[in-house]
């Protein structure tokens, strides 16, 4: 987990960060769960001094890393990233974008605010595949932009936030050509049991003392027949 644009005074630092780790360490920045998360967010917040501009490259260096492991390890990597402003490292976003594309990974960015967050809607990318600045065009979408508060006007904020994921899962799995392992059915152990259910079968019939009569006959004088008999009875007493 990390943060960026801001002062992370509780490393000790003077100057405004663009990649910092929220436990402070570098070598295992990871923190367990979602209760570990809001936790260190609310005990080292205090001790952050934000400050601009806003630039998301360098953690987009960072997760590209994990992503790239991600190919050997067949692990699908999920960035969120939450904002409350315009990124002025536009140009070098973009290409990482692009670069991230052939990755097994996806960008979630939540706009937490009033800003117009224009640039945010750009690298969502549903209305044209996005390009760098040098033309080059990302192999597949992979950012999914929200507005925090119309999401949560909306009540959906989990289903926005989410809801793309899948199709760019299936869509990297697609580039890469990989596909499902098929399931065998094991036809013995599927006979043995269609065996074993005619033979269970074949047990109740003998229990079941049906006078030679067929099954649907058998059924009715057991269970339906003597239900009606007793509505009979019944509504022959309110009548009476």
């Amino acid at each position: 987990m990390f943060g960026f644009g801001g002062v992370p005074k509780f490393m000790g630092e003077k100057e405004t960060s663009h990649c910092f780790p929220l436990n402070g360490n570098f070598d295992e920045p990871e923190i367990s769960g979602v209760e570990g998360i809001l936790k260190h967010y609310k005990q080292i917040l205090p001790r952050v001094h934000m400050a601009g501009p806003t630039f998301f490259s360098s953690i987009m260096d960072i997760f590209m890393d994990f992503a790239v492991e991600g190919r050997e390890l067949r692990t699908y990597y999920v960035l969120l990233i939450l904002t409350d402003g315009e990124i002025h490292d536009m140009p070098e976003t973009k290409r990482l974008i692009v670069e991230a594309s052939k990755l097994p990974c996806s960008i979630i960015i939540v706009g937490v605010g009033n800003e117009e967050f224009d640039k945010m809607e750009e690298l969502d990318a549903d209305e044209k595949i996005l390009r760098d600045d040098k033309g080059r065009a990302a192999k597949r979408d992979i950012v999914q932009f929200v507005k925090f508060k119309e999401a949560v006007a909306r009540g959906n904020l989990a289903e926005e936030v989410l809801k793309e994921v899948p199709t760019q899962v299936c869509r990297y799995m697609e580039m890469i050509n990989f596909l499902p392992k098929a399931l065998e059915a094991d036809m013995t152990k599927i006979e043995a049991n269609i065996e074993e259910q005619r033979n269970l079968k074949t047990e109740d019939g003998q229990q079941d003392q049906t006078g030679g009569k067929d099954e649907s006959t058998a059924i009715y004088e057991r269970v339906a027949k003597p239900k009606k008999k007793k509505l009979d009875t019944l509504a022959t007493e309110q009548n009476y």
